[in-house]
């Protein structure tokens, strides 16, 4: 490709801080192995994140979201009251985190055909009610991080294991 190393290999380096590449054992870097454990894991962290902003509820401002699809906008959401509470770690965290879980985005869409009502019901929910549904929301995916894992790397998934 006539590119120089040393901004493939800092590029390398940056995707290696974000956890989407990790170095091999002879120096060079490779695609993380998906584990259906690993995955679960991190979506309980996503909702254990969400949890720290929901016990501080802010709402985004009127507008400040204009996506197409309720997935869109719950994810844009999310990153908003995190980015909102003004904890940069946290933040960080957060979105180093749903850059991990952004692979899954197509497996979700393929097993949970329902998946843009849910979002709608989230983007809906009051104080009250939220903390459940994204209790509920997370252990649905967790229960499937094996479906997810193989749908992820391309196996064809049979309806009736979904």
């Amino acid at each position: 490709m006539s590119l120089s190393t040393t901004p493939v290999r800092e590029a390398l380096c940056w995707l290696g801080g974000e956890g989407l590449v990790e170095r091999g054992g002879a120096g060079g870097f490779f695609a993380p192995r998906l584990e259906a454990a690993l995955v679960a894991r991190r979506y309980e962290l996503r909702r254990l994140y969400l949890l720290c902003a929901h016990d501080r509820p802010v709402d985004p401002p009127e507008g400040l979201i204009d996506a197409d699809t309720a997935v869109v906008r719950l994810q844009a959401v999310w990153a908003w009251r995190l980015g909102a509470l003004g904890d940069a770690a946290l933040f960080d965290a957060f979105l180093r985190l749903q850059g991990q879980l952004a692979r899954f985005r197509a497996a979700e869409a393929r097993l949970f055909p329902d998946l843009e009502g849910e979002a709608e019901t989230l983007l809906n929910a009051s104080a009250e009610t939220e903390s459940s549904l994204l209790a509920r929301y997370h252990a649905r995916r967790v229960a499937a991080a094996p479906l997810l894992v193989l749908s992820a790397e391309g196996a064809e998934i049979d309806e009736d294991e979904a």
